[in-house]
């Protein structure tokens, strides 16, 4: 593509010798250094440790000629400065613009909140794809389309890698994308040039905040409300304390969702559900005028019913089949979320993400509306930071819970048992039980085998990853698989089968 294509819409002031740019033929953008070869554009930006402008001499050397920057920087005779207000910013619109801004030819559904983005972006999939609308997925749990699977370091990617993904959708034969939109992306420019048809809402509780995120929380309410400037229309969840912030703030039309308070479309009449493989919950929804409907879902609580309510929404939006999308929702599940183990017959386990005291809190207490006999939990802490994060995690699961198995979470650089014995502070004066057990899949093995006949075993902060973060290293673990091979030894121990 030529040069001058790529900066269309651009803001920028140019420094070159070259009198022919705008038939400069440009083969790929990159913002890595060691990526940089000839016919490439590389964008200099800024991250939390590393400034890309220190590296525009390396790039050169690979054959680089032309360079994004934010910075007065020198560059080399036979080369092409253009600067910019915003390095992301630029990077976000020169990436649109190489992949023939895709997002214009696709529907892309946005979904920001603290709670429940991965959850609904998924149910989104199965419900579109079974409605005949072929959907993919961007978030934290990878890039899902067709028989694609790929990972991603970032819950939104970088803004070429979300460019790129959504045109690789469009060529595929995609009709929908649903994304997850996080604070950082907002933040960092990432989506500034992604066109959503749809952004939807969930919820807002502090979380993110810090040196190396948002300042205040306040900041990062902002940054979620940027969604709405970026969308054609809007999906709320006005029960959440912060909708109406959102919804002032908001540049697109909005409709609304909720449980408790007058919405566009509102559930009531709930009832919990509940079988040897499933936790689940069904309720009525009226939508405005429209006389009741029901339905169900196969992941409980009421944190299940919002996420519901906003597939709905975006269902009634698009226009989907009713039953089509009643019978798709109704079996929708989402890997290591409230996920259903069948691997005791006596007892129920039960595999969550859940990494924060608000989001065991809010899981605990649904889980104890199924009410069991004891509540058995098992978590642990990363390492190295949030250390805050620890005694929340331990007040609420020593409040909550009968018996907890306090063990490793990605622990880092920092000795585990220190983490578990911060942990273990909040349970000085509980009468929750505690073992301390730093080799996790030993201390899942010792969860499963105290549980006793009508018990729940809740096992968080995995979920759906497949590594333990130790040393620096990235190390193989696959938390359903192990919940599986303890519930296998403990059978055989007992002499049962399934």
């Amino acid at each position: 593509m030529k040069l001058n294509s790529i900066i269309e819409g651009l803001e920028y002031e140019i420094s070159s010798n070259l009198l022919d740019i705008e038939s400069l033929e440009i083969n790929d953008i990159v913002y890595d250094s060691r990526k940089a070869k000839e016919k490439t554009i590389f964008v200099a930006i800024k991250g939390e440790t590393v400034d890309g402008h220190n590296f525009i001499a390396s790039a050169y050397e690979k054959g680089c000629r032309v360079f994004v920057v934010d910075e007065d920087v020198e560059i080399n005779e036979d080369s092409i400065r253009i600067k910019v207000k915003d390095s992301r910013s630029a990077l976000s619109k020169i990436s649109a613009n190489f992949f023939g801004n895709p997002s214009e030819k696709i529907k892309v559904i946005g979904v920001t909140g603290t709670k429940g983005k991965t959850t609904i972006t998924n149910y989104i999939k199965t419900v579109l794809s079974e409605s005949g609308m072929n959907t993919g997925v961007i978030g934290t749990n990878g890039v899902f389309y067709n028989d694609v699977k790929a990972k991603t370091i970032n819950t939104t990617p970088e803004s070429y890698e979300l460019q790129k993904t959504i045109k690789e959708m469009l060529d595929a034969g995609v009709d929908c994308v649903a994304m997850e939109v996080s604070s950082s992306g907002l933040m960092m420019n990432r989506v500034n040039d992604i066109q959503f048809d749809i952004g939807i809402y969930t919820n807002l509780s502090p979380d993110h905040i810090g040196p190396k995120e948002h300042p205040t929380f306040e900041d990062y309410r902002h940054c979620k409300s940027l969604l709405f400037s970026l969308c054609k229309h809007g999906i709320v969840n006005v029960d959440d304390d912060n909708a109406f912030y959102i919804i002032d703030n908001a540049k697109c039309d909005i409709s609304t969702f909720s449980i408790h308070k007058d919405s566009d479309l509102k559930a009531e009449n709930i009832k919990l559900t509940r079988n040897e493989k499933i936790l689940g919950v069904e309720f009525d929804y009226t939508y405005k005028d429209e006389s009741k409907t029901h339905a169900k879902i196969c992941s409980p609580g009421e944190f299940s019913i919002y996420n519901a309510l906003a597939v709905i929404s975006v269902c009634k939006h698009l226009g989907i089949d009713k039953e089509r999308m009643l019978e798709a929702l109704s079996n929708a599940k989402v890997d290591g979320r409230v996920e259903v183990l069948p691997v005791l017959p006596y007892a129920t386990v039960v595999v969550d993400y859940a990494h924060n005291g608000m989001s065991l809190e809010n899981v605990l207490n649904t889980l104890l509306m199924y009410k069991p006999k004891r509540m058995i939990s098992l978590f642990g802490s990363i390492g190295g930071r949030c250390a805050i994060r620890r005694k929340e995690l331990g007040d609420v699961a020593a409040k909550l819970c009968d018996i907890t198995v306090i063990t490793t979470d990605n622990p880092d650089n920092e000795d585990p048992m220190d983490i578990i014995n911060d942990i273990a502070k909040s349970y000085e004066n509980s009468s929750c039980q505690i073992y301390k057990i730093v080799d996790r899949a030993e201390a899942i093995y010792k969860a499963l085998s105290i549980a006793e006949d009508g018990d729940m075993i809740l096992i968080t902060g995995k979920g759906h990853e497949k590594y333990q973060i130790i040393n620096g290293e990235r190390i193989f673990y696959d938390e359903k698989g192990e919940v599986i091979k303890a519930g296998e030894r403990v059978r055989k121990e007992k002499g049962i089968e399934l």
